[in-house]
This record gives structure tokens, sequence and C-alpha cells, in this order.
């Protein structure tokens, strides 16, 4: 089953090298990387590029300006030839059996159409801050859909066939575009995560008032376009004062 990794970066000259790195040292050979440069005015070009020169599976794609993550991760998924479509984030890094590990259970699992895993949260300096994981079974995860994100974004590989039939990330998402595919998929395809650590995964601080913003427009849309306002419209509110108390340190939130 041939992967095809997409991955968009805007100024991430620290981490990108790391990042690409972490894919052309998998155990699992038969993949190709599609970089989307959004933008970027630092020395990412010049680092992508080389990675291009160095490695054949590596191609590269240009946004005349930063267009956003959305819009470049549609781009880099509709250019793709690969049946699986694995994401990877600049500032991220995977470990050497993640896709290995990932197609095997694609292979055993023809009902599972998204699979993400857990990660190893790092802060800024690369320091482990200790590991998280998701529920496993595609029950539990679209029974609390409304309250946390099933996957984490950066670990998930996908069946073409999926973003397919989703029409890929809603552009009118900076923030929050993977929660909102999920919300809209989880009916109609199946989720599941992997409970091993397979990507270090750089963890942010605090929210933006953009995000609070994004993540709370995903979640009362979803709950209306499910029709179930009057059991689950506490949701969109809930999510609000969680990530406003944690714009104010209260407590820390993942954000990708």
């Amino acid at each position: 089953m041939h992967v095809t990794v997409i991955l968009a970066v805007h100024n991430g000259e620290a981490s990108i090298d790391a990042a690409i790195e972490s894919i052309a040292a998998q155990t699992y050979g038969d993949w190709d990387l599609i970089v989307v440069d959004d933008g970027s005015t630092d020395g990412t070009p010049a680092l992508v590029d080389a990675w291009a020169v160095r490695d054949r599976r590596i191609s590269i794609l240009r946004n005349d300006r930063n267009l956003g993550l959305p819009a470049s991760l549609n781009r880099a998924w509709r250019a793709a030839r690969g049946e699986l479509i694995a994401r990877m984030d600049a500032d991220d890094v995977s470990m050497p059996d993640r896709f290995a590990l990932q197609v095997a259970y694609f292979r055993a699992h023809p009902e599972i159409d998204v699979l993400g895993t857990g990660i190893e949260l790092c802060d800024d300096f690369g320091v482990s801050r200790g590991i998280a994981s998701l529920p496993n079974e595609h029950e539990q995860l679209a029974a609390a859909i409304y309250e946390t994100m099933p996957m984490f974004h950066s670990t998930v590989m996908m069946r073409r066939r999926f973003l397919e039939v989703m029409g890929g990330y809603d552009e009118r998402f900076r923030r929050s575009q993977d929660y909102d595919l999920w919300a809209r998929g989880y009916r109609e395809f199946g989720f599941a995560n992997l409970t091993a650590p397979l990507v270090r995964y750089k963890q942010r601080g605090r929210p933006s008032f953009a995000a609070i913003f994004y993540a709370t427009w995903v979640v009362a849309r979803a709950v209306v376009r499910d029709g179930r306002v009057l059991t689950h419209g506490w949701a969109p509110l809930r999510w609000f004062i969680a990530l406003t108390a944690a714009k104010l340190g209260l407590w820390r939130w993942r954000d990708k």
C-alpha cells in the first residue's frame, strides 16, 4: 500500500529538517512526501529544496502567499498518488516504525478509514513531557465527538477515499480544520487509534482567540448538523469555557 505524506510548512526552518528526516528514516519504504511551502519567508525553501534533491520521493509545492493549513493540505492530498494519506507537521517527529504499524493495521482492518496514534509530548526544547493517547475504538471516539478531538492530527493516516468523499478540509477553518473533518465524517467512516506513541508532538502554549472561536464553531455546527441541539446544545459552551480557561493559563491545551 503506497503512502503519500502531506506536510505543509510556513517559516519552519528551525524544525523542518528533523520532521523530514523522520519520514526518510521510516522502516516502511513505500512512500512519497509532498511538502507544501506555504509562503515561507525564512530559510525553509532552501531546506526543503535540498531534501528534494537528496531524495526523489520528496516533491515540493509552493504557495505564492500564505494560504493557511487547510488550503495547503487540500492542495497536497489532491496531488497525491497514495492509496493512504499520512499527515505530518513541520514541528513534529515520526518514530521509525510509525508507517509500518499503521499500514499493517489498515491491512488487517478494512473497516477503518482514519487511524491516529498516541504521542510523546515535547516542549520547545525537545524535552519529553509525557505520553498521551486517545481511545482505540470507533464507538468510543464517536460517542465523545462533541467533547474531544478523536485523533491527534499529525499522527493520522487516512484512506484516500475518505478525503475524496468528504471533499477534504473546509478551508474556512484556519484552526480546528481537523476537528471539523472528523465531526463531518464519523457517522459514515471508521475511526481508530493505536495506543503506541508514534509521533513526538510539540506541545504548544495557550490557545489564541482564533482557536477558541473556530473550535466552538466546529462543535456548534456539528451539534446542529446531527440534530442534537436538545441533548448536546451545551457542548459548544463547554468548549468555549474550557479553551478560555486554557487561554487564562488555568490548564494546558494541545493545539495543532
